[in-house]
């Protein structure tokens, strides 16, 4: 257990060789670390948050994770080209539209001057006094050439009192533990500083604080989860049996159980995902079902004068056989999802069945060793309280009493199940699945988002420098021709910076054209002239020219060849169907034989979607099928499994007619739930059945339900108190996915409790049973 690990990693849930994870982990190989750590500092006004940044600045280039702290880029060199990086179609039109008002200018000075209209031609100008000309792109322009080049850009918003200090960590520290490392020491960091300055706050946002901030929040919510599990379950073990001793008799064996699962995860996985981290919480509440079955029927064994090693032969061989049949069942029915691709179900399938198999082993060796342990130290097991027996045998139960209409109800309810069911809504907003973050994070991710534009983005990986070519023109044309869905707001490269040679040719020879043409007209506004000349007397861009940060961003890592494209979104990438659409624009291109495919966090998530969603209902069939040849094989009666089983699956049906109807919507996080339930529910069942075979012909089926059914509701309230522990935690997906356990689970032990026995008064169970 001690090299067990969680992952809050959303890759993990892929399976390995993946085509999006795959191309994602060569992408950040050739990135490097692209994650920072952005302090955001918001201030009363300009000259107090760029006084701060410097302060903040070198505190930061004092830890030894930094490489870089900066609260600007250097720019001038990009300003100082900016005309460059204009294609050449728009370099001509801005050179007519200078012609043209040079044009206009003059002949509007001659009409002036002779009062009259005016009609002007020399040398390649031709205009009209009565000519209209674009007067906010000429103030544009002017406003451009009346200041030199910038030397910098700062992180800053427009009324200039929140500025952006980005963080950069040195390669080597992308691991959860160097997150945990940075973002430990930024938080100390801004808070001495607020502590020590006036009208300054300083928040930390990023994704690397958001990955901590979302692995804390799971941490928080997994102790929170189990320690009110505990106190939950030992609370109804003693409501119900009015005894102390039967919580560590029932809970020890079971949190040995649960060491034993966790530490073979270590070995066969390695670690624990998003989904099976609560798999600890959840094996507390299946995991305890074998021991409260155990428990009750021992206890009703010693209160009926049995002694004490035949009660215990009793609880191992007949409850022993049946929880046997529960066990193999439900571990079979989770060892079935290890079928599936989707590792949120594989991995969740392989824990939860081995842990079933932990628990009854546990249940079958450690339990009866304590329950002789505790009567040698004087427990008396004639003190638990196991129920009332019905005063008036047949007649107590309202399946028994009543059982067509109890099926009638079951049939309205399926029937209202197949209208509501295809309603079922899928969470499309990633962001409903996720931890809520503190006020001050996000209103720091908001302002760092303003400040510094949207952080979505794809990256393609070019070979070589004529696939990047072929590649920008392959987007280029993309986004000029698709008017219907477009989603590409922009892309960039190295190539918008450093254009092609011949390219950067013919834009300076138009620039040219434009500088001679400030040369002759140079008298009419000297200081504009001097000042404007900056920008057109410019040679050919190169890469060495480039700030260093553009050559890390564009050409990567520099033992690893190639080119970075990126590709920018003009969607909202939290919706998931914008996201799909997306995809389809840029996550897989063709050119000239060859393929290229798109890295992203987010095309991820939509294989993720598409791969849950084909698995889903494999994993449900293939649950069910394995659930029903292990019931038939041991029950070896069909009516038998029948019983068994149709109340369950009416349970699940109910369930997504619920689900339909009322909600929850269907996500990555509680899809795991669906095919659980049928796994899971058919224990109460087997249980109950069992023991009517046991006894038939003559099986008091009141008398059973009083008894082992009630055992049956016990360990549905446990195994809800195990998924319920998730009610309160602040991820959202896993909320969504106690919710749905709550519905499925309760609709199911309805199922069990009154269908059941309603299905068994028209059924004849006990004419071949089970060899002993």
């Amino acid at each position: 257990m001690r090299n067990l690990v969680l992952s809050t990693d959303i890759n993990a849930l892929m399976p390995e060789g993946a085509q999006s994870v795959q191309t994602l982990e060569n992408a950040l190989e050739k990135i490097g670390n692209y994650s920072s750590v952005q302090v955001v500092i918001e201030g009363e006004t300009p000259e107090a948050v760029i006084a701060a940044s410097k302060k903040l600045q070198a505190e930061f280039e004092t830890k030894e994770w930094v490489q870089s702290a900066k609260y600007y880029e250097d720019v001038e060199v990009l300003i100082r080209h900016e005309l460059l990086f204009l294609s050449e179609k728009e370099l001509q039109e801005l050179e007519a539209e200078v012609y043209k008002s040079i044009s206009i200018f003059f002949a509007r000075e001659l009409s002036e001057a002779f009062n009259t209209e005016v009609t002007f031609t020399l040398g390649g100008f031709s205009g009209s006094s009565n000519d209209e000309f674009d007067e906010d792109r000429v103030k544009e322009v002017e406003e451009l050439m009346s200041k030199p080049p910038s030397e910098r850009r700062y992180f800053i918003s427009e009324d200039e009192t929140t500025m952006i200090l980005v963080v950069a960590p040195k390669p080597g520290n992308e691991s959860l533990g160097d997150a945990k490392i940075m973002i430990d020491d930024s938080h100390a960091i801004a808070e001495n500083f607020e502590a020590t300055s006036e009208n300054i706050e300083v928040g930390i946002t990023g994704r690397i604080a958001g990955q901590v901030g979302q692995f804390d929040a799971l941490i928080r919510d997994l102790k929170i989860g189990l320690g009110s599990a505990f106190l939950l379950i030992s609370l109804v073990l003693l409501l119900a049996y009015r005894s102390f001793m039967s919580i560590p008799i029932i809970i020890i064996p079971l949190i040995t159980g649960i060491l034993s699962t966790l530490g073979l995860t270590a070995i066969t996985i390695g670690q624990l995902n998003l989904i099976t981290a609560f798999l600890t919480l959840i094996l507390f509440g299946l995991g305890i079902d074998f021991g409260v079955h155990n428990f009750s029927r021992y206890i009703e064994e010693r209160r009926a004068g049995t002694d004490r090693n035949t009660a215990i032969q009793i609880v191992i061989n007949r409850t022993g056989r049946a929880s046997f049949m529960a066990a193999i069942t439900t571990a079979a029915s989770f060892f079935a999802l290890t079928q599936t691709q989707f590792r949120a179900f594989s991995e969740f399938g392989f824990i939860a069945g081995s842990g079933i198999l932990f628990a009854f082993l546990a249940m079958y060796t450690f339990f009866p060793a304590l329950l002789v342990t505790f009567e040698k130290l004087g427990w008396d097991p004639n003190d638990v309280m196991i129920g009332e027996e019905p005063k008036e045998r047949g007649k107590s139960i309202l399946a028994m009493r009543y059982p067509r209409a109890v099926i009638l109800i079951a049939i309205l309810g399926l029937g209202f199940a197949a209208y509501s069911a295809p309603k079922i809504k899928f969470e499309s907003n990633t962001k409903n699945l996720e931890a809520s973050m503190s006020s001050k994070y996000e209103k720091a991710r908001t302002a760092a988002k303003t400040v510094l534009g949207q952080s979505s983005w794809a990256v393609m990986v070019a070979d070589s420098y004529d696939e990047l070519i072929a590649i920008d023109a392959y987007f280029t044309e993309k986004r000029e021709t698709d008017t219907e869905t477009p989603t590409i707001r922009q892309h960039r490269s190295l190539l918008s910076f450093v254009p092609p040679p011949d390219v950067q040719e013919r834009r300076l020879a138009v620039i040219r054209r434009l500088k001679d043409t400030a040369d002759r007209f140079s008298g009419l506004a000297p200081d504009k002239y001097e000042t404007g000349k900056e920008y057109l007397s410019i040679e050919s861009m190169s890469v060495a020219a480039l700030p260093p940060l553009l050559r890390q961003t564009y050409l990567g890592n520099s033992n690893s060849p190639g080119y970075l494209f990126y590709i920018y979104p003009d969607i909202d990438m939290a919706d998931s169907s914008n996201t799909e659409q997306f995809y389809a624009d840029a996550a897989h291109i063709n050119l000239g034989g060859k393929d290229f495919y798109s890295a992203s966090e987010s095309f991820v998530l939509v294989e993720m979607l598409d791969l849950m969603r084909s698995d889903a209902m494999r994993a449900v069939l293939l649950v069910t099928l394995t659930t029903a040849f292990v019931v038939w094989m041991f029950f070896r009666n069909l009516p038998a499994s029948l019983v068994v089983l149709v109340p369950p699956l009416c349970g699940v049906l109910l369930t997504l007619g619920v689900m339909g109807y009322f909600g929850p919507s269907l996500s990555i996080m509680n899809m795991v739930i669906l095919p659980s339930l049928v796994g899971i529910s058919v224990d109460n069942g087997i249980h109950i059945v069992h023991r009517v075979v046991d006894h038939s012909p003559n099986a008091d089926l009141n008398h059973i339900m009083q008894t082992t059914g009630r055992a049956a509701l016990l360990t549905t309230v446990t195994t809800l108190i195990g998924f319920g522990g998730m009610i309160t935690a602040s991820v959202g997906g896993l909320r969504s996915l106690a919710i749905l356990a709550i519905i499925g689970f309760t609709l199911c032990l309805l199922m069990t409790w009154f269908l059941l026995p309603a299905i068994l008064n028209f059924m004849s169970i006990g004419k071949r049973a089970p060899a002993h």
